[in-house]
């Protein structure tokens, strides 16, 4: 039975039903042989049962409210419950494991126009429930903590948000499941981290996840592993985005902030940690960003990280401590790429791998603000655009290497440490030391007949290499 359906179904059954106005508690009803509550009455009874293919639906002028924790408003331990709110579902009560609507079944959903709120959390599949929850909401969640939570051991939890999901003291959403989806078009906003997931989450962002004011060292959304599709604000006060391995898709209109001292936009872990399996190293991580995430570190990962990091920018890494790029000493094999309008304020430092910088049809007026530095290993930089002619100036002191390109919006410059190798878009290659014999001040620089170019260009500098 479709959704439109049931509504439409259990209206008319409540027409249909005299007196039920004067009820205090929410009147039973068959619909295509599956039992329905209806609750269309202020205050009704609360109501605990365990049918399969039960339908609870509280009209526009009914609530369940509950003043005792033990007593919740709605108890639904079946499997297949669906709860239909376009009224009013609360619990009073502020003490632990006081919950608005519980289940310990298989596939729950809740389908929300309406208001549901709890002094402690708000739907809460509890230890016991077998996954499937799913939860549409236009109208408002609110609870004290956990406002929508799951236990490890319930996969494949489905959240589609297009109004508020606000927690005033915990998590938005807690989903630990494997498999876990939330697709937001609304706000969501959190007094802890706003969303916690783990393995195999999916996050489809465009509205707003941000932390209540005043939150300290929080973050906006933190997973083990999945894929986040950004195209609104995810922000904290810790990390935008703390995630162990996985791909981070942040488009042009989406922003990824870090507001706190010591957080980054995306902070890359040192471990898996699913909460259910052993701790591992954490695997690849793909950061793709056309849009804006800042931080202390626009991405910066744990001291003991190993992974291998791609980044693709086309849009701004703000490092507001003078680096945007902070990758481990240990990182293994990283590849950044600098593309269109890629703007990065502050230093890149890249692990101990044998690392790759690739240049590629810039369009923006800089290369970075601050040093590209290579770290340990063999690196390498890729002009994969440009020729030999598009290199203007190579200056090479000790192991910095100051570099003036031509690109198709002027002329940029950057510096760069670390590198041993660098090759062209016509397939010409050349180590450090090769390439600057050709630009020493005693010849003509390539290509003959043009002066060497040396473009005044503020904030660089070489940063510390390691954090404080």
């Amino acid at each position: 039975m479709s959704r439109n359906t049931l509504l439409t179904t259990t209206a008319l059954l409540a027409l249909s039903l005299p007196g039920l106005a004067q009820a205090a508690s929410c009147t039973s009803a068959i619909s295509g042989g599956n039992p329905v509550l209806i609750c269309y009455t202020p205050a009704s009874d609360t109501v605990s049962d365990a049918s399969d293919n039960l339908t609870v639906f509280v009209t526009a002028t009914g609530s369940v409210e509950s003043s005792d924790r033990d007593d919740a408003p709605l108890e639904l331990d079946g499997t297949n419950v669906t709860v239909e709110n376009m009224g009013t579902i609360s619990i009073s009560d502020d003490r632990k494991n006081a919950n608005a609507i519980t289940s310990v079944g298989e596939n729950l959903t809740v389908n929300n126009t309406g208001t549901i709120s709890s002094g402690d959390r708000a739907i809460h599949a509890l230890d016991g429930f077998e996954g499937g929850l799913t939860v549409h909401n236009s109208g408002t969640i609110t609870s004290r903590r956990q406002t929508i939570r799951t236990e490890e051991a319930a996969p494949g939890s489905y959240i589609e948000n297009d109004g508020l999901i606000s927690s005033l003291e915990g998590r938005a959403i807690q989903v630990r499941g494997q498999g876990s989806t939330v697709i937001n078009r609304g706000t969501i906003e959190g007094g802890e981290e706003v969303i916690e997931a783990r393995d195999d989450f999916t996050l489809y962002n465009y509205g707003s996840i941000r932390l209540r004011d005043d939150i300290e060292d929080e973050d906006g959304t933190q997973l083990a592993s999945g894929q986040v599709y950004n195209y609104g604000l995810i922000q904290g006060s810790d990390d935008g985005v703390d995630i162990d391995e996985g791909e981070i898709f942040n488009y042009a209109t989406g922003r990824i902030i870090s507001t706190g001292p010591e957080g980054a936009g995306i902070d890359v872990d040192s471990e898996f940690d699913n909460s259910r399996d052993a701790p591992r190293p954490a695997k690849p991580l793909l950061i793709e960003n056309a849009g804006y995430i800042e931080g202390r570190y626009a991405i910066g990962a744990d001291e003991a990280a190993t992974s291998e990091i791609t980044v693709i920018n086309s849009g701004t890494l703000y490092g507001r401590s003078g680096r945007a790029v902070d990758l481990a000493p240990g990182q293994g094999n990283s590849a950044i790429e600098l593309t269109g309008n890629s703007a990065v304020i502050g230093d890149i430092l890249y692990g101990a791998g044998d690392d790759l910088l690739t240049i590629d049809s810039l369009t923006s007026g800089t290369i970075s603000t601050g040093v590209i530095d290579g770290s340990d290993g063999f690196d390498t930089v890729e002009l994969a655009s440009y020729l030999m002619t598009d290199l203007l100036s190579f200056e090479l002191d000790g192991d910095l290497v100051d570099l003036t390109l031509q690109t198709s919006n002027g002329v940029v410059a950057g510096q760069f440490l670390n590198f041993e190798f660098w090759s062209f878009g016509d397939g010409s290659e050349y180590t450090t030391a090769g390439l600057a014999s050709l630009y020493s001040v005693s010849q003509v620089p390539l290509p003959a007949g043009l002066p060497l170019l040396v473009t005044a260009f503020g904030g660089l500098f070489i940063a510390r290499r390691r954090k404080g």
